[in-house]
Protein backbone atom coordinates (compact mmCIF):
# COMPACT_ATOMS: atom_id res chain seq x y z
CA UNK A 1 0.00 0.00 0.00
CA UNK A 2 1.24 3.62 -0.58
CA UNK A 3 2.28 6.10 1.87
CA UNK A 4 -0.27 8.45 0.84
CA UNK A 5 -2.87 5.65 0.72
CA UNK A 6 -2.13 4.58 4.19
CA UNK A 7 -2.69 8.59 5.11
CA UNK A 8 -5.91 8.88 3.65
CA UNK A 9 -7.03 5.79 5.62
CA UNK A 10 -5.77 6.77 8.78
CA UNK A 11 -7.55 10.01 9.00
CA UNK A 12 -10.49 8.69 7.57
CA UNK A 13 -10.59 6.16 10.27
CA UNK A 14 -9.75 8.55 12.96
CA UNK A 15 -12.44 10.73 11.54
CA UNK A 16 -15.35 8.11 11.84
CA UNK A 17 -13.94 7.41 15.43
CA UNK A 18 -14.37 11.08 16.38
CA UNK A 19 -17.89 10.66 15.25
CA UNK A 20 -18.83 7.99 16.89
CA UNK A 21 -17.51 9.01 20.32
CA UNK A 22 -19.19 12.30 19.96
CA UNK A 23 -22.61 10.54 19.52
CA UNK A 24 -21.79 8.18 22.70
CA UNK A 25 -21.00 11.14 24.46
CA UNK A 26 -24.24 12.81 23.90
CA UNK A 27 -26.93 12.33 26.55
CA UNK A 28 -30.46 11.10 25.86
CA UNK A 29 -33.14 12.81 27.44
CA UNK A 30 -35.59 10.71 29.36
CA UNK A 31 -39.40 11.11 29.25
CA UNK A 32 -39.65 12.91 32.03
CA UNK A 33 -36.61 15.47 30.85
CA UNK A 34 -38.54 15.85 27.48
CA UNK A 35 -41.78 16.80 29.29
CA UNK A 36 -40.37 18.83 31.91
CA UNK A 37 -38.46 20.90 29.10
CA UNK A 38 -41.51 21.03 26.68
CA UNK A 39 -43.58 22.44 29.48
CA UNK A 40 -41.19 24.54 30.60
CA UNK A 41 -41.11 26.18 27.05
CA UNK A 42 -44.85 26.47 26.74
CA UNK A 43 -45.50 28.09 30.30
CA UNK A 44 -42.49 30.92 29.76
CA UNK A 45 -43.67 31.30 25.91
CA UNK A 46 -47.63 31.56 26.81
CA UNK A 47 -46.84 33.24 29.83
CA UNK A 48 -49.21 30.58 31.92
CA UNK A 49 -49.15 31.48 35.61
CA UNK A 50 -51.78 28.78 36.78
CA UNK A 51 -50.03 26.02 38.80
CA UNK A 52 -52.75 23.50 38.31
CA UNK A 53 -52.19 24.10 34.79
CA UNK A 54 -48.84 23.71 34.95
CA UNK A 55 -49.14 20.45 36.12
CA UNK A 56 -51.76 19.40 33.47
CA UNK A 57 -49.59 20.25 31.06
CA UNK A 58 -46.88 18.13 32.78
CA UNK A 59 -48.78 15.08 32.76
CA UNK A 60 -49.92 15.33 28.85
CA UNK A 61 -46.31 16.19 27.57
CA UNK A 62 -45.30 12.85 30.10
CA UNK A 63 -47.64 10.67 28.64
CA UNK A 64 -46.75 11.82 24.87
CA UNK A 65 -43.09 11.66 25.79
CA UNK A 66 -43.47 8.16 26.64
CA UNK A 67 -45.24 7.09 23.77
CA UNK A 68 -42.86 9.02 21.69
CA UNK A 69 -40.28 7.03 23.22
CA UNK A 70 -42.18 3.40 22.14
CA UNK A 71 -42.89 4.55 18.64
CA UNK A 72 -40.76 5.52 15.98
CA UNK A 73 -43.17 6.12 12.42
CA UNK A 74 -43.28 9.14 10.89
CA UNK A 75 -47.16 8.93 10.74
CA UNK A 76 -47.09 8.06 14.33
CA UNK A 77 -45.44 10.87 14.91
CA UNK A 78 -47.83 13.73 13.10
CA UNK A 79 -50.98 11.39 14.60
CA UNK A 80 -49.40 11.97 18.20
CA UNK A 81 -48.35 15.51 17.28
CA UNK A 82 -52.62 16.18 16.32
CA UNK A 83 -53.63 14.66 19.46
CA UNK A 84 -51.11 17.06 21.04
CA UNK A 85 -52.58 19.67 19.54
CA UNK A 86 -56.47 18.62 20.30
CA UNK A 87 -55.27 18.39 24.29
CA UNK A 88 -53.90 21.79 24.69
CA UNK A 89 -56.43 23.17 22.69
CA UNK A 90 -59.13 22.05 25.64
CA UNK A 91 -56.58 22.91 28.59
CA UNK A 92 -55.36 26.60 27.25
CA UNK A 93 -57.58 29.63 26.66
CA UNK A 94 -58.20 30.41 22.63
CA UNK A 95 -55.50 33.67 23.21
CA UNK A 96 -52.78 31.31 24.67
CA UNK A 97 -53.74 28.30 21.77
CA UNK A 98 -53.52 31.35 19.12
CA UNK A 99 -50.25 32.34 20.39
CA UNK A 100 -49.19 28.35 20.56
CA UNK A 101 -50.28 27.76 16.71
CA UNK A 102 -47.88 30.87 15.97
CA UNK A 103 -44.77 29.78 17.27
CA UNK A 104 -42.63 27.98 14.07
CA UNK A 105 -42.94 23.91 14.57
CA UNK A 106 -41.20 23.16 11.07
CA UNK A 107 -37.44 23.68 12.12
CA UNK A 108 -38.27 22.74 16.16
CA UNK A 109 -37.32 24.10 19.20
CA UNK A 110 -34.02 25.23 17.79
CA UNK A 111 -35.53 27.86 14.89
CA UNK A 112 -38.21 28.96 17.65
CA UNK A 113 -34.77 30.00 20.15
CA UNK A 114 -33.47 31.61 16.91
CA UNK A 115 -36.42 33.58 16.43
CA UNK A 116 -36.59 34.87 20.27
CA UNK A 117 -33.07 35.64 20.28
CA UNK A 118 -33.00 39.28 19.33
CA UNK A 119 -29.42 38.68 17.77
CA UNK A 120 -30.50 36.57 14.73
CA UNK A 121 -31.62 37.47 11.78
CA UNK A 122 -35.49 38.72 11.25
CA UNK A 123 -36.63 35.33 9.34
CA UNK A 124 -39.93 37.22 8.64
CA UNK A 125 -39.07 39.07 5.79
CA UNK A 126 -39.09 37.32 2.43
CA UNK A 127 -36.21 36.59 -0.07
CA UNK A 128 -36.91 37.85 -3.68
Amino acid sequence: MSYCLRIVLVVCLATVGALVRAQESMPRRTAEERAMKQTEMLVRDLDIRDSAIRDTLYRVHLRYAKARSKSSSRSEAVERMNRLLGELKVILTPKQFERLQAIPRQQGARAHRAERDSLAPDTTLTKP
